[in-house]
């Protein structure tokens, strides 16, 4: 067992001490805000997302947390100006000490040299990395997404070009001496080949930032109504939160696949505790955003995560986070690849209760009751282990041949 561990990772010159970024959202739009961050821990904060010219979408904020179903959805948002964004790197830079700061930032212009202009006014501000936002789907990706026209690409629709994302990053990266983080979109289905052609165009790293467009839950008797208070009408949201961990981990995951061991790989996706962070570095990443948690729970739960995070490495014998980065990949196989064992279920009838829950599972055909008894036939039985999950009192068990 290790006695120390080192949670620092390293991204080019510049050295998060641990892996966790706040990821660009409400919660890094203020000098208060990126403090508190600071003094909870937190290694990074990539701020809000600064748009320019100002945006054609730029609504008050309005959010749901659907708590059942562990779903963040929005529509409605609040960008802030160039000159908003560079003010309040001025002024974090004068009261933070430590934590790296990463503004966020989109051009929306029809010049692609707005976006070394922009970032060049960022680098002279003291930025110590900027972030590209070709992920956002609440943009102009919302707007195809619709059936609607646009001139120029931003966001989700920038990040899914692959003719122009790669000239867009290589102008910032010729242009500017600071590293590019590249935060990208999983719509589309390109990411790991956007992610290379990203970094091959001199980007320091990318990330992915999980988010996905979709249709918010609706009252199906009144179906022109809206979930959002204060708001009226529905649109594509962009949903985030807990539901969409498995889904970042496979963003993660398919990134690494394609770029190899060397690039600096930013995940995220519903990491909110130790089980999400570590799965989300085993898949790939070296660092990770969150926002989503941020916003429901503030910044003063990381001190207990990287306790947890020291405490789960010297237990396991990881003196760093490379030690288990990629970790997972290596059991990660094709469907060809899968070994399969065979099996039955087998029902403890002293446990069961016979409350009739197995009894009904459209596929099987192996569990009847007679006599109010749950009987399992080992040779119908195909193995598919459902009735182990949907038995409440533990009273059903696979076992291997």
């Amino acid at each position: 067992m290790s006695k120390t561990v080192d949670l620092s990772v390293r991204m080019g010159d510049i050295t998060f001490k641990n892996p966790f970024i706040v990821g660009a959202g409400p919660t890094a739009k203020t000098v208060d805000q990126i403090k508190a961050a600071e003094d909870s821990g937190w290694a990074g904060v990539s701020f809000k997302l600064a748009i320019d010219p100002f945006p054609y979408i730029n609504w008050p904020p309005r959010y749901r947390w659907l708590r059942k179903e562990k779903i963040h959805i929005f529509t409605a948002e609040t960008r802030l100006k160039t000159e908003q964004a560079l003010k309040l790197l001025e002024d974090a830079r004068k009261t933070t000490s430590e934590i790296v700061l990463i503004p966020t930032i989109t051009y929306d212009g029809k010049d692609r040299e707005g976006w070394v202009r922009m970032a060049k006014l960022f680098e002279d501000a003291g930025a110590h990395a900027i972030e590209l936002n070709m992920c956002c789907p609440n943009m102009s990706f919302n707007v195809q997404a619709t059936g609607k026209e646009i001139e120029e690409a931003t966001g989700a629709s920038l990040g899914s070009d692959l003719v122009a994302l790669p000239k867009v990053v290589k102008l910032i990266t010729d242009g500017i001496d600071v590293p590019i983080i590249v935060k990208l979109t999983p719509e589309g289905g390109l990411i790991a080949q956007a992610a290379e052609a990203s970094l091959q165009a001199g980007a320091a790293a990318v990330g992915s930032t999980a988010n996905r467009l979709g249709i918010p839950d609706i009252d199906i008797r009144d179906p022109m109504g809206t979930i959002y208070r204060l708001q009226e009408n529905i649109t594509l949201g962009c949903i985030s939160g807990p539901w969409l961990r498995p889904l970042g981990m496979r963003d993660t995951y398919e990134m690494r696949f394609h770029l190899g061991e060397k690039p600096f790989i930013i995940g995220s996706g519903g990491v909110r505790n130790l089980q999400s962070a570590v799965q989300q570095i085993m898949v790939g990443a070296d660092a990770v955003w969150v926002c989503t948690e941020t916003m429901l729970r503030g910044f003063d739960w990381l001190p207990k995560l990287l306790e947890d995070l020291k405490s789960y490495m010297a237990e396991m014998g990881y003196e760093r986070i490379g030690d288990f980065r990629d970790l997972l990949l290596k059991n990660i196989k094709t469907s060809q690849e899968l070994t399969v064992h065979d099996g039955y279920a087998e029902v403890d009838l002293d446990k069961c209760n016979v409350c009739g829950l197995c009894w009904n599972i459209g596929h099987c055909c192996a569990i009847s009751h007679p006599q109010d008894r749950t009987t399992i036939d080992r040779e119908a039985c195909i193995a598919c282990s459902t009735c182990v999950d949907i038995c409440p009192q533990k009273a059903i068990h696979m076992v291997k041949i």
